[in-house]
This record gives structure tokens, sequence and C-alpha cells, in this order.
């Protein structure tokens, strides 16, 4: 045997080695590149149900934080109303509760003044 048959035949045995061993790997290789397929697969049909649930129920959402925010907006305008009344109310209210305070006042000092001085007037005659 010459040297170049000797590594042609070590080339031969190696590649059949190579083969044998790719072979090996390339089975379950593809076992699993199959699987990842069918998951996939199922995913696909599972996922898209799922992500059009999840958009109708951010609609939903949507909807409810509308009218939330609406609802908001309404109490705050009632608030606003009632603030205006009870000012309004106080205006009424106390402008003439303080006209009557002070007439009342007014009329209270004036008559112990008239009060006083009658006192005064029969005092100076008693004497």
């Amino acid at each position: 045997m010459t040297s170049l048959e000797i590594v042609g035949l070590v080339a031969i045995i190696l590649i059949s080695a190579l083969a044998v061993v790719g072979i090996i790997i390339a089975i379950p290789l593809f076992k699993l590149i199959n699987r990842i397929k069918a998951m996939a697969g199922k995913l696909d049909e599972s996922l898209i149900p799922l992500v059009e649930k999840l958009n109708d129920t951010m609609d939903s959402l949507n909807v409810e934080v509308s009218s939330i925010a609406d609802l908001t907006q309404s109490i705050s305008s009632i608030v606003e109303q009632l603030e205006k009344i009870i000012r309004l109310a106080r205006i009424l209210i106390t402008s003439p509760l303080v006209k009557i305070i002070s007439a009342s006042a007014g009329l209270i000092s004036g008559l112990s003044k008239t009060d006083a001085e009658g006192k005064e007037e029969k005092e100076e005659e008693e004497e």
C-alpha cells in the first residue's frame, strides 16, 4: 500500500465516521425542529384568540375609564355649583343678619343712653 492509498483510506474512514455522527445528530435535531414547528403552530392558533380577547378587554376598559372620567367631570361640575349656591346663601343670609344685628345694637345703645340720661335728669331734679 502506498501512502496515497493510506491517506485515501483514512479520509474515507473519517468521512464515513463524520457521516455517521452527522446522521446520529441530525435525527434528533430534525425531531426537535418538527416539535418546535408544531409548538409554534399551536402557539399561533392559541395566541391569536388570546390577543383578540385582550384587545376586546382593553376596548371595554377604555370605555369604562372614559365613563369614569365623565362621572368625575360631572361631580366636579356639581361641586362647583354647590360652592356658588353656598356663597350666594352666605351673602343673602349674612347681609340682612348683619344689618339686623347692627340696627339692634344701635337701638339698644340708644335706649341705654336715653335711659341713662333720664336717670341723670331725675337725679338732678331731686337734688
